[in-house]
């Protein structure tokens, strides 16, 4: 027995992992700083333009936006003076003057680099993007004279391998006039580029284009403009995810404008799934508020949980307040409350929809009166709705029993209304329809899913171990301090 025990401890011995040995190495491989981390990105866009990997290039460039947070002055300062020597970096509050660290590229790798204008572009669009942070006025103004001269570049060009990049700069161009409150001047711009990206089949700059466009419309509440230009337009299927949610939600908002709610709901709930988890907490926030009133005008009630979890609570207690008055069904408290958040729903854009709501607080209120009495004069409904003084109780009631929302008969010679019996609920076709618009839901996410499968390119290696021979990214920094 005891020898049987040694040998199976032996084996157990023998066949565990050696951690300590794997654990350095799979370290080492990861970049530690943010100046090692941007000159492996600058070598991959140079192997993938080698290499003619479109995709590759693509999620370089995507990895550009990434920097927003963690790119400084400093880093910037590095940059400009290893590529671009004759310009001049503006140097923020972020700069840091003992920061010493260098890229360690030699001046022949340098010089080749500097040839590939994809490379030039990407260190300019982290310029761009580190002014756009800065949230200043002449910082803004900064990014319209650089974007316009990218612009500028980037079409003389005219390489397929820029059309994500080009996007980028559309993108921060159209957000620093937003900031300057000169949206209008870019549309022009946009249009074109609209033009042009139709042009090439450039499919994601289609998308960031026409979110874009749908933006400067809605911006200046021109729904009308937005609606016949979606109507014109048909978007791209094989976006990426953050533009299809951007699209769904200014579709779902011109139908909830325009009063089509159905189709607004069905945007602007998919808007909400297809939204990052992570991140994205202000896109969420704003989509969640258009849903909650949406709800509200379709005549259901809107989720309690969403309103109080941890993360969207603070954000969505005006919203929360205004629901809550909707599902009293009184209206004297309902406009206080608007009274009250008025400047927070002109904010955002949503007092359009809120002036719509009387009428589902009226129809809230004779629903619970329906299911509280069965007799009660009109006088009592005037009280209990507190309706202005000028509405007629009368007429307020023979309309929402034409509707289908109260059930009951009005006695006018008495001045009262008698209810009649509700029907049980599940003998109606009620839960078959609300299961019905699950599995459309279900079914249209499962659609999408299967649209948006691509095959690998075999010629390029995507991340996976399959090759003894597979570059590492020690080896790929390493390849800096050799002769090209």
């Amino acid at each position: 027995m005891e020898q049987q025990a040694a040998t199976t401890q032996e084996k157990t011995q023998n066949q565990a992992p050696a951690p300590s040995a794997q654990q350095p190495q799979a370290q080492s491989q990861k970049p530690k700083t943010v100046l090692s981390e941007i000159k492996l990105q600058i070598l991959l866009l140079e192997k993938a333009v080698s290499s003619k990997d479109i995709k590759a290039i693509q999620k370089v460039s995507i990895f550009v936006k990434k920097f927003r947070n963690t790119v400084k002055s400093h880093h910037l300062c590095k940059l400009y003076g290893t590529f671009f020597q004759n310009v001049a970096v503006q140097q923020g509050n972020d700069y840091d003057a003992n920061f010493n660290e260098d890229l360690g590229l030699s001046t022949q790798v340098v010089s080749k680099l500097n040839k590939i204008i994809e490379v030039n572009v990407f260190i300019q669009c982290l310029y761009l993007i580190w002014l756009f942070q800065q949230k200043q006025t002449e910082a803004y103004e900064q990014v319209n004279i650089i974007g316009k001269q990218l612009l500028q570049q980037v079409q003389q060009n005219n390489k397929r391998y820029l059309d994500t990049l080009l996007g980028v700069i559309y993108e921060y161009l159209s957000k620093s006039h937003e900031k300057l409150g000169k949206l209008d001047q870019i549309r022009d711009v946009l249009f074109e580029g609209y033009r042009n990206a139709c042009q090439n089949r450039d499919e994601n700059g289609q998308a960031i284009l026409i979110n874009l466009i749908l933006r400067n419309f809605i911006h200046y509440n021109q729904y009308e403009q937005s609606y016949n230009f979606l109507k014109k337009t048909e978007f791209p299927e094989h976006a990426f995810g953050n533009q299809q949610a951007r699209f769904l939600y200014y579709t779902g908002l011109i139908h909830a404008i325009r009063g089509e709610y159905q189709e607004a709901y069905k945007n602007l709930t998919q808007a909400s799934h297809k939204a990052p988890d992570n991140t994205a907490f202000g896109f969420k926030v704003q989509a969640i508020k258009v849903i909650a009133l949406v709800e509200l005008l379709l005549g259901n009630i809107p989720n309690r949980d969403t309103f109080t979890s941890p993360e969207y609570q603070k954000a969505l207690y005006p919203y929360y307040r205004i629901v809550s008055t909707v599902i009293k069904g009184n209206l004297g408290e309902f406009q206080q409350e608007v009274a009250r958040s008025e400047n927070i729903l002109r904010r955002d854009k949503l007092f359009n929809l809120i002036q719509r709501l009387p009428q589902i607080v009226i129809k809230a209120g004779l629903r619970r009166i329906n299911l509280s009495y069965s007799r009660i004069s009109l006088n009592d409904i005037h009280q209990k709705l507190n309706l202005p003084n000028q509405c007629n109780a009368e007429q307020v009631v023979a309309k929402a029993i034409r509707d289908g929302t109260l059930a009951a008969v009005i006695d006018h010679e008495n001045q009262i209304v008698i209810t009649k019996e509700t029907n049980d609920l599940y003998g109606t076709k009620a839960p078959q329809e609300a299961y019905g618009e699950r599995v459309n839901i279900c079914l249209g996410l499962y659609n999408q899913a299967v649209k948006a499968l691509q095959y690998q390119n075999p010629e390029y290696d995507y991340g996976e171990k399959q090759a003894d021979d597979e570059l590492t990214t020690d080896e790929l920094l390493s390849l800096a301090e050799l002769d090209f």
